[in-house]
Protein backbone atom coordinates (compact mmCIF):
# COMPACT_ATOMS: atom_id res chain seq x y z
CA UNK A 1 0.00 0.00 0.00
CA UNK A 2 3.22 2.90 0.77
CA UNK A 3 4.53 1.58 -2.59
CA UNK A 4 1.40 2.11 -4.34
CA UNK A 5 0.87 5.51 -2.48
CA UNK A 6 4.13 6.85 -3.34
CA UNK A 7 3.76 6.57 -6.78
CA UNK A 8 0.50 8.28 -6.80
CA UNK A 9 2.31 11.07 -5.06
CA UNK A 10 5.00 10.63 -7.61
CA UNK A 11 2.23 10.92 -10.52
CA UNK A 12 0.79 14.04 -8.80
CA UNK A 13 4.24 16.00 -8.31
CA UNK A 14 5.12 15.43 -11.77
CA UNK A 15 1.75 17.03 -12.95
CA UNK A 16 2.37 19.65 -10.42
CA UNK A 17 5.79 20.66 -11.63
CA UNK A 18 5.14 20.87 -15.17
CA UNK A 19 2.34 23.22 -14.25
CA UNK A 20 4.19 25.33 -12.10
CA UNK A 21 7.17 25.87 -14.98
CA UNK A 22 7.18 29.39 -15.54
CA UNK A 23 9.39 29.15 -18.93
CA UNK A 24 9.05 26.17 -21.47
CA UNK A 25 12.26 24.03 -22.80
CA UNK A 26 12.27 25.27 -25.95
CA UNK A 27 12.71 29.15 -24.62
CA UNK A 28 16.37 27.96 -23.07
CA UNK A 29 19.08 28.52 -25.42
CA UNK A 30 22.07 25.99 -26.44
CA UNK A 31 24.69 25.13 -23.60
CA UNK A 32 23.69 24.69 -19.66
CA UNK A 33 21.54 26.88 -17.61
CA UNK A 34 21.68 26.18 -14.27
CA UNK A 35 19.40 27.27 -11.38
CA UNK A 36 19.44 26.70 -7.30
CA UNK A 37 16.61 27.68 -5.01
CA UNK A 38 16.72 27.36 -1.19
CA UNK A 39 13.98 26.66 0.48
CA UNK A 40 12.18 26.82 4.11
CA UNK A 41 9.37 26.32 5.85
CA UNK A 42 7.79 26.61 9.10
CA UNK A 43 8.05 22.66 9.47
CA UNK A 44 11.24 22.03 7.73
CA UNK A 45 13.87 21.95 10.48
CA UNK A 46 16.43 22.95 8.00
CA UNK A 47 16.93 24.83 4.69
CA UNK A 48 17.09 22.59 1.54
CA UNK A 49 18.44 23.37 -1.96
CA UNK A 50 16.62 22.51 -4.93
CA UNK A 51 19.14 22.91 -8.27
CA UNK A 52 18.16 22.07 -11.48
CA UNK A 53 20.12 22.36 -15.20
CA UNK A 54 18.82 22.68 -18.30
CA UNK A 55 21.37 22.05 -21.24
CA UNK A 56 20.21 22.75 -24.75
CA UNK A 57 21.26 20.29 -26.90
CA UNK A 58 21.46 20.39 -30.95
CA UNK A 59 18.50 19.58 -32.51
CA UNK A 60 16.39 21.41 -30.43
CA UNK A 61 17.04 18.61 -27.83
CA UNK A 62 17.52 18.95 -24.38
CA UNK A 63 18.83 17.28 -20.79
CA UNK A 64 17.45 17.99 -17.51
CA UNK A 65 18.89 17.33 -13.76
CA UNK A 66 16.94 18.17 -10.65
CA UNK A 67 18.73 16.96 -7.46
CA UNK A 68 17.42 18.01 -4.08
CA UNK A 69 20.18 18.55 -0.90
CA UNK A 70 18.89 18.33 2.80
CA UNK A 71 20.64 17.16 5.99
CA UNK A 72 19.19 15.58 8.66
CA UNK A 73 17.80 13.25 10.72
CA UNK A 74 15.08 10.71 9.25
CA UNK A 75 12.00 12.33 10.84
CA UNK A 76 12.47 15.94 9.34
CA UNK A 77 13.51 14.53 6.07
CA UNK A 78 10.18 13.34 5.44
CA UNK A 79 9.17 16.69 3.75
CA UNK A 80 12.13 16.71 1.56
CA UNK A 81 12.42 19.72 -0.84
CA UNK A 82 10.90 19.89 -4.12
CA UNK A 83 9.29 16.54 -3.26
CA UNK A 84 7.42 17.75 -0.74
CA UNK A 85 7.15 21.50 -1.17
CA UNK A 86 4.00 20.95 -3.55
CA UNK A 87 1.67 19.31 -0.61
CA UNK A 88 3.48 21.60 2.28
CA UNK A 89 2.08 24.18 0.54
CA UNK A 90 -1.05 23.25 0.69
CA UNK A 91 -0.80 21.58 4.17
CA UNK A 92 1.08 24.70 5.26
CA UNK A 93 -1.98 26.11 6.79
CA UNK A 94 -2.48 28.43 3.97
CA UNK A 95 -4.52 26.53 1.47
CA UNK A 96 -4.50 28.98 -1.24
CA UNK A 97 -5.62 28.19 -4.72
CA UNK A 98 -1.90 28.85 -6.45
CA UNK A 99 -3.87 27.50 -9.59
CA UNK A 100 -4.85 31.26 -9.93
CA UNK A 101 -1.25 32.48 -10.32
CA UNK A 102 -0.62 30.75 -13.88
CA UNK A 103 -2.51 33.19 -15.68
CA UNK A 104 0.01 35.94 -14.17
CA UNK A 105 2.78 33.61 -14.98
CA UNK A 106 2.39 32.68 -18.14
CA UNK A 107 1.60 37.11 -19.19
CA UNK A 108 4.14 38.62 -16.66
CA UNK A 109 5.51 40.47 -19.58
CA UNK A 110 2.95 42.59 -19.66
CA UNK A 111 2.12 43.49 -16.41
CA UNK A 112 3.66 46.63 -14.73
CA UNK A 113 4.87 47.81 -11.26
CA UNK A 114 1.86 49.58 -9.17
CA UNK A 115 -1.30 48.30 -11.03
CA UNK A 116 -3.55 45.30 -9.20
CA UNK A 117 -4.80 42.84 -11.45
CA UNK A 118 -7.78 40.91 -10.55
CA UNK A 119 -8.12 36.69 -10.84
CA UNK A 120 -10.62 34.19 -10.13
CA UNK A 121 -10.61 34.32 -6.40
CA UNK A 122 -8.23 36.56 -5.51
CA UNK A 123 -5.98 39.92 -6.15
CA UNK A 124 -2.23 40.11 -7.78
CA UNK A 125 -0.54 43.53 -6.87
CA UNK A 126 2.81 43.78 -8.67
CA UNK A 127 5.34 45.61 -6.11
CA UNK A 128 8.20 46.00 -8.05
CA UNK A 129 11.38 45.12 -10.02
CA UNK A 130 14.22 43.77 -9.12
CA UNK A 131 17.19 41.34 -9.78
CA UNK A 132 16.64 37.71 -7.95
CA UNK A 133 20.24 35.57 -8.38
CA UNK A 134 21.19 38.33 -11.15
CA UNK A 135 17.49 37.69 -12.98
CA UNK A 136 15.62 40.82 -13.57
CA UNK A 137 12.20 40.13 -11.98
CA UNK A 138 9.09 41.57 -11.03
CA UNK A 139 7.60 40.76 -7.37
CA UNK A 140 4.01 41.14 -6.50
CA UNK A 141 1.59 40.01 -3.96
CA UNK A 142 -1.39 37.56 -4.15
CA UNK A 143 -4.20 37.58 -2.29
CA UNK A 144 -7.40 35.16 -2.06
CA UNK A 145 -10.90 36.46 -1.94
CA UNK A 146 -11.82 36.13 2.09
CA UNK A 147 -8.85 34.25 3.09
CA UNK A 148 -7.20 38.18 4.51
CA UNK A 149 -4.76 35.90 6.69
CA UNK A 150 -3.04 34.27 4.02
CA UNK A 151 -1.09 36.09 1.12
CA UNK A 152 1.75 34.84 -1.50
CA UNK A 153 5.05 36.71 -2.58
CA UNK A 154 5.81 36.04 -6.08
CA UNK A 155 8.54 36.58 -8.23
CA UNK A 156 8.07 36.50 -11.80
CA UNK A 157 11.69 35.90 -14.04
CA UNK A 158 11.45 38.99 -17.27
CA UNK A 159 15.26 39.01 -18.58
CA UNK A 160 15.87 35.21 -18.36
CA UNK A 161 14.60 31.70 -18.66
CA UNK A 162 13.92 30.54 -15.26
CA UNK A 163 12.16 26.99 -14.80
CA UNK A 164 10.32 27.40 -11.76
CA UNK A 165 9.51 30.76 -10.52
CA UNK A 166 12.47 32.74 -8.82
CA UNK A 167 10.08 33.75 -5.42
CA UNK A 168 7.49 31.59 -3.53
CA UNK A 169 6.58 33.07 -0.27
CA UNK A 170 3.50 32.21 1.75
CA UNK A 171 2.46 33.89 4.71
CA UNK A 172 0.35 33.37 7.24
CA UNK A 173 -0.48 36.43 9.24
CA UNK A 174 3.32 38.05 8.94
CA UNK A 175 4.79 34.28 9.53
CA UNK A 176 6.30 32.90 6.29
CA UNK A 177 5.39 29.18 6.35
CA UNK A 178 6.99 28.14 3.07
CA UNK A 179 9.09 29.91 0.40
CA UNK A 180 11.01 29.35 -2.48
CA UNK A 181 13.67 31.47 -3.62
CA UNK A 182 16.11 31.40 -6.63
CA UNK A 183 19.76 31.92 -4.98
CA UNK A 184 21.87 31.20 -8.07
CA UNK A 185 21.54 31.66 -11.81
CA UNK A 186 24.16 30.66 -14.45
CA UNK A 187 23.80 31.04 -18.02
CA UNK A 188 25.67 29.49 -20.59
Amino acid sequence: MCRRRLLVFLLWLGIWAVGWAQAELSEFPEGTTTMSWTLRGKDLPAAQTLSLAVEGLPEGRYRVRLSVEAEGLPGELGMLGFLGSAVYIQSAGANLDLGALMTLIRRREILKVGEEYGLPGGMFRVEEKTKIAGVSCLVGEYTQAGVSSSRVELGLALSDPVYFVPLLRVYEGEEIVFEMVLTEYTRP
